[in-house]
């Protein structure tokens, strides 16, 4: 295969695609960059986006896809039936793999497709480059997860611009944010159960709080299922909005998130749907690499992003004993950051940029 054929080689008019990112959160949100891009240039082309089962919801009514086809991770029995009913269902003209690991490749090898791209090593791992037709090379250092896809599309003749990506979000139920102060800054102390390390100590969040009430703000203290004896110290102050993202659900809480005017997380999911809705967010990043990790800004929405410099940043450990690339981070530097992005928002009233 030549090196960037023609879309229309491998896009007949009306054809049919099928991107595959089954997990996690951020990279989900990364590929729908991927999916908005690709419906920019070619609106005639269904596209179809495979992911798991945990995420599949985030995705419905999204105007830019077609289906949303589901892997049943939470009930592996299932998975055997899912991949046959992926094998008969149709065929696509072209397979998009933005995962490229070995679960995907399952998906990849079962899809009937005429042409399957992915990313060749080291983007792609576990030996998922050889399920393809042409494995797209990628420069190193790796780009950020979202410029994945660009480059895929590139290959194949578009222009490969990267683009904001949608959701169809839920709007807050009516007076939610009713009695809340604005500004609004919502706080997300939570992240992963496996990436624990990344947390910023919750005391901390809790002297930031106290001093952007003391400033006037308002503050909403978001935390996920699980999460809520991690935000209970921050829910004890006085006037803070609680925003459980377990009863709003992934579109509901993004909707929340978009009416925030900035938000505060770890790199964690809830900090990508922010990014996602259009927030301004200050990001507390610590090991992750934010040149391949760090959340995205569209529209010329810059985020502020965190972390103390430490000889052995960045990393890709799963776990440490003393975090210092996010214990160094203090309170004043956050508190900046915030103010930093608060003068950056629209005033109130203003019209900001429509996401989705």
């Amino acid at each position: 295969m030549s090196a960037n054929l023609p879309a229309g080689d491998l896009l007949p008019e009306n054809g049919r695609v099928l991107v595959i990112r089954l997990s996690a959160l951020g990279d989900v949100l990364f590929a729908l960059e991927t999916v908005a891009a690709l419906h920019r240039e070619r609106p005639d082309v269904a596209i179809d986006f495979l992911v798991e089962d945990r995420f599949a919801a985030l995705l419905a009514d999204q105007p830019e896809i077609a289906e949303v086809l589901v892997y049943p991770r939470r009930r592996r029995r299932r998975i055997p039936g899912s991949l046959l009913r992926l094998r008969t269902r149709r065929r696509y003209d072209l397979l998009l793999d933005l995962h490229a690991i070995q679960k995907s490749v399952l998906h990849v090898r079962f899809a009937r497709a005429t042409t399957k791209i992915g990313p060749a090593a080291p983007a792609a791992r576990e030996g998922a480059a050889h399920a393809y037709h042409r494995a797209v090379p990628m420069p190193e250092p790796l780009p950020h997860r979202a410029e994945i896809g660009h480059r895929l599309l590139a290959a194949i003749g578009l222009s490969g611009r990267p683009a904001a990506p949608r959701l169809a979000v839920i709007a807050p139920p009516a007076g939610f944010l009713g009695d809340v102060a604005r500004p609004l800054v919502l706080l997300y102390p939570g992240t992963s159960a496996f990436a624990t390390f990344k947390r910023w100590p919750v005391d901390r969040f809790v002297a930031l709080a106290e001093r952007l009430i003391a400033r006037g703000l308002g503050v909403a203290i978001g935390f996920g299922p699980g999460e809520r004896e991690l935000a209970a110290p921050l829910l004890q102050l006085p006037g803070v909005l609680a925003v459980d993202g377990g009863a709003l659900g992934l579109r509901g809480l993004t909707g929340v998130l978009g009416e925030c005017d900035i938000v505060v997380a770890a790199d964690t999911g809830p900090l990508h749907l922010a990014a996602t809705a259009g927030t301004r967010c200050v990001a507390l990043f610590g090991p992750k690499n934010v040149q391949r990790y760090g959340p995205r800004g569209h529209g010329g929405i810059e985020h502020a992003v965190l972390f103390h410099d430490v000889p052995c940043r960045p990393c890709t450990r799963r776990d440490c004993v003393t975090p210092q690339c996010v214990l160094g981070i203090t309170v004043d530097a956050v508190e900046a950051a915030v103010v930093r992005q608060l003068a950056a928002v629209a005033p109130t009233g203003s019209p900001r940029e429509d996401h989705g």
